[in-house]
């Protein structure tokens, strides 16, 4: 197996592992205006989340037979992952306090850092070495700047485990609802691999990476909102709520045209330049339909962020159940009948389908849900 192969293994399985680690509640505790818990709870109920996360992915690469070298590469990936859902609910302790900058330097330094010691251990090393440089960096930057800098803005309070466990069951619905959605992605590439072999995944995993801007894009431009939509809720401002919402639609659609009209016409150059390998170039193709797919997928963690504030957990969960039974059902035969592209059919056909399912059942929310925008509710909060 490649190097690529690797690492898009490591991903793949990881992702579900991630999952529990961040246990998707950023957006619930940056719209918790009424202080149901203390920061303090947030980050202790995170780490026990980042631990259990680390066991069960050991547990879980041991059990299922892979190599030794298989077995390094996830564990030390793994590790990464943990230290960035750590990172994470610390920036929702910033973000709550509208300190964005502390998070932007956070992400830009750690960012350029990992890319760097990505690229030069990987060069002169193995991709191992590189993924212990990235997951090193990760834990000095939460260590010397993360950390003391959201001391600054904690709200320190008592919290035992009886508050610990009470947040980690409402929000174990948030967490089924991102496992479910990553499901859709995950088991796509898993049968790449089961229908067409690891070769393939490793091909079709970096000719896509470069579409992964959209889905960043999104999920780095759009993270204030949940206060804005918090704050139009605790105002019962219905207007500037739909506002918020159908201006951020746009955009996000907007970006994703863009690139994928982009990839159509300059995605066999970008490839070349980006890897300089024949055999990878070939497969530009499959961008414009990854363009989608990024796009599509940074649309489902926005919609995850305002039913998080909205508090219609249930129905988040079943939308997304959809999407996946859909992919279950479609994902072998688009396979079989397009190739490497039938991926890329298969992730927008069910993603498409959660999407439009969570763009009605929002619609009947803000319409119909009692209690959302009332002024008894605005009443019963002062």
């Amino acid at each position: 197996m490649t190097n690529s192969g690797y690492l898009a293994l490591a991903i793949t399985v990881t992702n579900f592992f991630y999952s529990f680690a961040a246990y998707n509640n950023r957006g619930f505790q940056v719209s918790d205006v009424k202080q149901e818990y203390n920061d303090s709870e947030y980050v202790a109920a995170r780490i026990v989340t980042c631990i259990v996360s680390v066991l069960l992915c050991v547990v879980f690469v041991f059990g299922i037979g892979f190599t030794a070298i298989q077995i390094k590469i996830i564990l030390c990936y793994m590790l990464f992952r943990a230290g960035e859902a750590f990172i994470d609910v610390l920036h929702g302790i910033d973000q709550k306090s509208w300190r964005m900058d502390y998070i932007g330097v956070s992400l830009v330094v750690r960012g350029i850092l990992m890319l760097a010691s990505f690229i030069i251990l990987g060069w002169f090393f193995e991709l191992l070495p590189a993924i212990i440089g990235m997951t090193v960096i990760t834990f000095i930057i939460c260590l010397l700047y993360d950390l003391p800098k959201t001391k600054k803005l904690v709200r320190y309070g008592a919290y035992s485990g009886k508050q610990i466990f009470s947040l980690l069951k409402r929000c174990f619905p948030l967490m089924l609802v991102i496992l479910i959605s990553t499901i859709i992605v995950s088991y796509t590439r898993f049968s790449i691999e089961r229908i067409y072999g690891v070769e393939a995944l490793g091909v079709y995993s970096p000719v896509t990476a470069p579409t992964l801007i959209v889905q960043i894009s999104v999920s780095l431009l759009f993270a204030p909102l949940a206060n804005l939509f918090a704050d139009s809720l605790k105002t019962v401002n219905k207007k500037r709520f739909v506002q918020i919402f159908a201006v951020a639609t746009a955009i996000i659609a907007g970006i994703t045209f863009v690139v994928a009209l982009g990839t159509y016409f300059l995605g066999e150059w970008g490839l070349n330049i980006l890897y300089r390998n024949p055999e990878i170039t070939f497969y530009a193709y499959l961008l414009p339909g990854a363009a989608v797919v990024a796009g599509l997928t940074g649309s489902l963690w926005y919609m995850n962020l305002v039913f998080s504030v909205v508090r219609d957990i249930k129905g988040l969960f079943f939308c997304n159940l959809a999407g996946v039974i859909i992919c279950f059902i479609t994902v072998d035969m688009f396979l079989n009948r397009y190739g490497l592209a039938g991926a890329n059919h298969a992730m927008i056909t069910s993603q498409g389908i959660v999407v439009l399912c969570l763009f009605i059942r929002l619609f009947w929310v803000i319409n119909k849900k009692q209690g959302l925008f009332t002024t008894q509710r605005l009443a019963s909060e002062s």
